[in-house]
């Protein structure tokens, strides 16, 4: 299963210092590699099954929303960087504007 490769504006610093964004597809494995998990550490953290991750690594299934929110957060991604990690096309969702001052 191919992945998109994401654009630098929707990885945090964090994610893009430790991510070769050139040429790279980006994928839930990936995201959570960069972070220094492993797969056990990060059920730990967002309170869900390992397979389940596994799950979502593979592209068996997608997260809830409310599991994709705890995801995001713990990777320090955002939400839409994830829904592209784990193939869903969200190429017509507007990116976040900061509210103007």
């Amino acid at each position: 299963m191919a992945c998109q490769v994401l654009r630098c504006a929707h990885l945090s610093a964090t994610m893009k210092s430790k991510i070769n964004i050139n040429d790279s597809e980006i994928t839930l494995k990936s995201l959570r590699e960069a972070a220094g998990l492993t797969q056990p550490e990060l059920s730990q953290k967002i309170n869900c099954g390992i397979r389940i991750i596994s799950h979502w690594e593979n592209g068996n299934k997608i997260p809830r929303f409310d599991n994709a929110i705890t995801l995001a957060r713990e990777l320090g991604i955002s939400l839409k960087t994830l829904a592209k990690a784990i193939n869903l096309d969200v190429s017509d969702i507007p990116d976040d504007v900061p509210p103007e001052k």
